[in-house]
């Protein structure tokens, strides 16, 4: 048999079948066997509590990292019994690994949300004002500053003074340069030379359906849904040259500080320029985070059942770097900033300046002029072409449970014809997910990504919601306890735009870990809703092993089991064992992504100092 088994494959199987317990991998290394077949571990961390997040919630003492992925997970005696002389050793001394942390609605990337404006073009501002003449004056002495010819982009925050802006206003400030005013990122004003762009798409019976008229069938300036989106996705320019690089370059500055929060893989919805940008940083070797996108194709898009016959079914298209997850079509509803969160039950108290009724907005009538029917002309229609062409429809923003509602409705029909169950549909933000519609959603095992920020971070946006809906309702918002207790499995969504780089004393998202555990906010203290508390256990679920489930990765993310994607984050304490108001102090020494470190707190703390005092004023624009 020597000449079919050599000595080294003798050794071999002689170990591995008759050895009496685990491979004694130095013997093996004895053996004088290629890489291939046998090797130690590139890196063990032992000596501390590893979280391995299993379906048992398994707790080990150590785990060895082999090609970029997990070796096993088992006491420390074990794992060093791994490691070889250029192993790399990372002595945990009692404190925590845990797979790395996944963002599935993470906003603020460079380019992204193309319809806002778009905020990475230098020619933008963004203004609130609640008269008319203030809005007008605003623009007026912005596009001022502009060169003639060039594209001026406005952001006006949703007061009911910001819609009485009209094409001839805007023609009377704006003469000289094609002006967008920007509303929702579904609804915008334009004067007459950004309309003139349009000229060639007119005969297009979607486009028409976005343009508002006078009652002489006088275009009034405001546009909504499809020629909005043929404006924002397919006229406007894209940045070149230095200034796409520039935006390349800020890009990997904030995918560097998520990093360093944890963050170990990065979904939300993304346009055709965050894809290229977010691919091109992957391609380069440069990107610190796996990246999942959801496809707008199907937003705003008058021709989105074309598009898919030539792209065909894409879902899941990519590498372990980056994927296409899934798509998505516009937001539902607004914010409660500015009254337009979509609700079935009216506002306890209206504001003057409110853009909208006691209800909110629904974005989907408001993007189809009166007398188009917004069921067909509207993205409600685009749900339906894209789940026929085999996509997954998800990533959408909804925070009313008005909003949810109506989603549902669509669900239910869809499914009529396209089975949905586990397809991984879902929606973001949720704010207001009551019993009846949790269990409906449940139906569906839909994904449903939650956001601390609203209740619990600042006492701004928890304030408006008290106002216009009371303490009682508040209460009960993000009530993740029923979520998990239907039987959904919420996931954690916490960078928003204005974040990422926030300068606060604690880790952003163990802030989020914390606050869902506690329910406190973290200004004014007050607990909201104490009966939707979590467990610390099923907290860390939301930000690893159910975060895998809205982009498909579940067979190789999210856990630290054996033959999976070595994503890993140290924390310099006991997760489990700190108080839970003392959990966003936990320090975060290392992040590692395919058994790589590619964040250390003591090599890298000097380039994050230093890029917070370059760091300008932030322009801050809510995604929606």
């Amino acid at each position: 048999m020597s000449h079919i088994f050599p000595k080294a494959g003798l050794i071999l199987l002689f170990l591995f079948a008759f050895a009496p317990g685990p491979v004694n991998f130095a013997l093996l290394a004895q053996a004088d066997l290629p890489p291939e077949i046998v090797a130690y571990a590139d890196m063990v961390l032992y000596n501390g509590k590893v979280l391995t997040v299993d379906e048992k919630f398994t707790v080990a003492q150590a785990v060895a990292i082999r090609d970029g992925k997990i070796l096993v997970a088992g006491d420390t005696s074990r794992i060093l019994k791994m490691a070889g002389p250029k192993t790399v050793r990372i002595d945990l001394q009692g404190g925590t690994a845990t797979p790395g942390f996944i963002e599935s609605h993470g906003t603020g990337a460079q380019g992204n949300h193309g319809p806002g404006g778009p905020s990475y073009m230098k020619t933008y501002t963004s203004l609130r004002c609640e008269a008319l003449d203030d809005c007008l004056r605003g623009i007026k002495a912005w596009a001022e500053k502009i060169p003639a010819g060039e594209w001026v982009f406005v952001n006006l925050f949703r007061t009911a003074a910001a819609y009485q802006v009209t094409l001839p206003l805007l023609d009377q400030i704006v003469p000289n340069n094609p002006l967008l005013v920007n509303m929702d990122n579904t609804t915008g004003f334009v004067n007459s030379k950004a309309f003139a762009t349009l000229k060639d798409y007119m005969s297009d019976e979607y486009i028409q359906s976005g343009i508002y008229r006078d009652k002489d069938g006088k275009p009034t300036g405001r546009i909504a849904g499809a020629v909005y989106g043929v404006l924002t996705y397919e006229i406007i320019p894209w940045p070149e040259g230095a200034h796409l690089e520039e935006m390349i370059q800020k890009q990997i500055v904030q995918m560097r500080f998520l990093n360093r929060m944890g963050l170990t893989s990065w979904g939300t919805r993304h346009g055709g320029l965050p894809i290229t940008i977010l691919r091109e940083i992957v391609s380069r070797g440069q990107s610190p985070l796996r990246i999942r996108a959801t496809s707008e194709l199907a937003r705003l898009n008058p021709r989105t059942e074309a598009y898919l016959k030539r792209t065909g079914n894409m879902m899941e298209l990519g590498d372990e770097w980056f994927k296409i997850a899934s798509m998505t079509i516009s937001s539902i509803d607004s914010n409660a900033t500015n009254a337009g969160i979509l609700t079935r039950q009216p506002m306890r108290q209206m504001e003057s300046w409110y853009a909208f009724g006691p209800k909110g907005q629904n974005k989907f009538t408001d993007m189809v002029a009166p007398g188009y029917d917004w069921r067909k002309y509207s993205d409600y229609g685009n749900a339906f072409v894209a789940a026929k062409y085999g996509w997954n429809v998800t990533d959408l923003h909804i925070k009313g449970d008005g909003g949810v509602e109506l989603m549902l409705e669509a669900f239910d029909k869809i499914n009529e014809t396209i089975p949905i169950k586990g397809k991984r549909y879902g929606m973001a933000h949720g704010t207001m997910r009551p019993p009846d519609l949790a269990k409906r959603l449940a139906v569906y095992d839909a994904q449903l990504s939650e956001n601390p920020y609203y209740l619990f971070r600042g006492k701004e946006y928890s304030g408006y919601l008290e106002k216009q809906y009371g303490a009682d309702a508040v209460a009960g918002m993000l009530p993740i306890r029923g979520l998990i207790d239907v039987g959904l499995k919420p996931v954690m969504e916490v960078t928003r735009a204005s974040g990422w780089s926030e300068r606060s004393p604690n880790n952003f998202y163990l802030e989020a870990l914390e606050q869902f555990i506690t329910r406190k906010n973290n200004d004014t203290g007050r607990v909201w809703g104490p009966n939707e508390k979590i467990t610390r256990v099923e907290v860390l679920r939301m930000a690893t092993a159910w975060g895998t489930r809205f982009s498909g990765d579940e067979k190789i993310l999210g856990t630290l089991e054996p033959g999976k994607l070595a994503d890993l984050v140290v924390l310099g304490g006991d997760y489990m064992a700190v108080p839970e108001e003392q959990i966003s102090e936990l320090p975060i020494l290392k992040v590692i992504v395919g058994g790589k470190v590619t964040y250390d707190k003591d090599r890298d703390e000097p380039y994050f100092q230093d890029a917070l005092s370059k760091m300008p004023p932030r322009r801050s624009q809510e995604g929606n």
